[in-house]
């Protein structure tokens, strides 16, 4: 299982996952904004597995940023 790296500047516990540590759901951070980044981060993502002929992979990546987007565009308007 893969493990997520946490912003050094927000994270005060200790670092017990071999140089990372796991996100921790944040209140600071809207609802919209986290949609957003995640869509930022699943296009990163999906370039990547497409350059490494991960097809599927890449496919199902673009399909969460695809839903980020939505997501984040219907907690900006209000739906």
């Amino acid at each position: 299982m893969s493990k997520a790296v946490k912003h050094p500047s927000k994270s005060k516990e200790p670092d017990d996952q071999g140089g990372r540590t796991l996100i921790l759901p944040s209140d600071s951070i809207p609802p919209d904004e986290t949609a957003r980044l995640i869509a930022e981060f699943t296009a990163e993502l999906t370039y990547l597995a497409q350059g490494a002929q991960l097809d599927l992979l890449a496919y199902l990546l673009d399909m969460a940023r695809l839903e980020a987007v939505r997501t984040a565009q219907s907690l900006r308007d209000g739906d």
